[in-house]
């Protein structure tokens, strides 16, 4: 089964300041395997290593991990807890990636915190019109799903049974009056 797919334009990106006790943060070099450990959070397979770092980040053309991944950090000491990917493809659509935050660090809206810090950054980096951020994920990332939904991300139709797929979960979530839109971007109707 294909993964669900969200569509942002732009049109309004919530303003989410950091919470409390958490900073933001770049990746730096050397950091691979801290960035592994927080996508073993239910992103990645419980037993994975450097290679899911190599493949969803090094093996992306044109994502520079220096300028597009993220680390949100306990203040107190510094430490990742959470992280996130935002970076434009060569044909100008822009996309968010890798979000994942650790099991202890969860219940602080660091989910929010990082796709408004993600979205204002590709907004920066994406001039003109017609932009499009797209991002791919699971049906029972429910979570997930509603901090995207929260975040004015809208449903994409691509496949077959994508329609019935979105009206259950927003039905099981109770979001409703969302707008679906195509692969172009454009409207195909609300979800009631």
């Amino acid at each position: 089964m294909k993964q669900l797919m969200m569509y942002h334009t732009f049109d309004r990106i919530p303003d989410v300041p950091v919470t409390d006790g958490f900073f933001i943060r770049n990746w730096q070099p050397g950091e691979e395997d801290i960035w592994v450990a927080i996508c073993r959070c239910g992103l990645c397979s419980p037993d994975a290593g450097r290679e899911a770092w190599n493949s969803a980040i090094l093996g992306r053309e044109n994502l520079v991990p220096e300028k597009d991944t993220f680390f949100v950090c306990r203040a107190e000491t510094g430490a990742p807890v959470a992280t996130i990917t935002g970076y434009v493809h060569p044909d100008g659509l822009g996309d968010i990636h890798m979000v994942a935050c650790s099991f202890e660090a969860r219940g602080h809206k660091l989910g929010e915190v990082m796709l408004s810090h993600a979205m204002k950054k590709l907004k920066a980096e994406m001039p003109g019109e017609d932009r499009l951020v797209r991002l791919t994920t699971d049906d029972f990332r429910v979570p997930a799903v509603v901090g995207y939904l929260r975040g004015n991300f809208h449903p994409v139709l691509y496949d077959e049974g994508m329609e019935e797929r979105w009206r259950a979960l927003c039905d099981k979530i109770d979001i409703h009056g969302t707008e679906m839109l195509d692969l172009d971007g454009k409207p195909t109707g609300i979800i009631l």
